[in-house]
């Protein structure tokens, strides 16, 4: 679907462009780290809420390796957008607060001794729901369903793209998150 703009429309758009061309140029200048890049800006939104309630949280903007980590612990991030909870006409949406999806390449390492999994608004990219897993029994149970996922990809053969899904009912289905708190509209379930 083509969408174009008339010149008033195209000028907002070039000196946004402009602006945060500027500012990414002046951060990859002072950090080395191009805040365009892919998960970059969701990292460091992440970071600002999870470093309230562990300290030691720290995130990686290298493209390889793990995502994150709390003291020596290696920590798998996964980030996704979603819809509000309303549609475009005001009615509440149906799955609202459970339908995000969290993508894993299928031939990729699914261990992780702790996984974040992250909710942002599709529209605003405010962060919504934080799942933050690191017990033994979740842990094992998400990798429990990682690898069936693998194994079905894998039984239909060749598939170009290798992409296995967790999604968020499985998470608020089978794990046990006793840990809820709020940091402003974001709600953190951990365990």
């Amino acid at each position: 679907m083509a969408k174009y703009f008339d010149r008033q429309k195209l000028d907002i758009v070039i000196a946004a462009s402009k602006e945060i061309v500027q500012k990414r140029n002046e951060v990859l200048k002072q950090t080395g780290i191009d805040i365009l890049d892919t998960d970059a800006i969701s990292s460091a939104f992440i970071f600002e809420i999870v470093s309230q309630y562990d300290s030691d949280y720290n995130i990686n903007f290298a493209r390889n390796g793990e995502d994150a980590k709390s003291k020596d612990v290696l920590i798998e991030q996964k980030a996704t957008r979603v819809a509000g909870a309303m549609t475009k006409t005001g009615r509440p949406r149906k799955g609202a607060g459970t339908d995000a999806a969290f993508q894993f390449h299928a031939m990729g390492d699914l261990d992780s001794p702790r996984y974040i999994f992250v909710a942002r608004d599709k529209e605003t990219l405010e962060l919504l729901r934080v799942y933050d897993i690191s017990s033994a029994a979740n842990q094992a149970k998400v990798l429990n369903h990682l690898q069936a996922e693998k194994a079905a990809w894998l039984a239909k053969g060749f598939q170009k793209r290798d992409i296995i899904l967790l999604t968020e009912k499985f998470i608020l289905n089978n794990l046990d998150l006793p840990h809820r708190q709020q940091i402003g509209n974001c709600v953190i379930l951990r365990d």
